[in-house]
């Protein structure tokens, strides 16, 4: 019963080792969200600047510069779009680990409960049987 105590117990190290890593993989990808929204912000901010050109050279340039920020933006909309999916699959992921990690903490709470009712049990019969052994001898037989 000891050995099946101590291999459940290193099993939920791993498992909760697992559920650290996925919490670092969730905050990570949390972090990745932010920064494309805060990317979006800026690009949607640079692309309403609009600034006074004399000289179509100048209109030209402004013009290329405003297509490339849009471009930019509909990049960051896509990968934004990429990092929350891929946020929503990692927090199922997590959640599914965390469920498996407190249903192995059950199973190893009953196991102990299970190995102590045994060793009291077992101490019991040692009383009994000592209290017996004491009480033959007290008589004389």
């Amino acid at each position: 019963m000891k050995e099946q105590l101590d291999t459940l117990r290193r099993l939920a190290g791993v498992r909760q080792n697992r559920v650290r890593e996925m919490l670092g993989r969730v905050n990570y990808q949390r972090g990745l969200c932010q920064r494309y929204r805060n990317n979006i912000t800026g690009l949607t901010r640079l692309c309403g600047f609009v600034v006074p050109v004399s000289t179509s050279l100048q209109r030209g340039n402004q013009q290329q510069y405003k297509v490339t920020l849009f471009k930019m933006l509909a990049l960051q909309k896509r990968e934004l779009e990429v990092a929350e999916q891929t946020l929503a699959r990692i927090q199922g992921e997590l959640l599914q680990a965390m469920r498996g990690e407190k249903v192995l903490e059950q199973v190893i709470e009953t196991r102990m409960q299970q190995w102590q009712a045994q060793l009291a049990s077992q101490e019991q019969k040692l009383q009994d049987g000592l209290a017996a052994q004491t009480w033959w001898r007290g008589q004389g037989i």
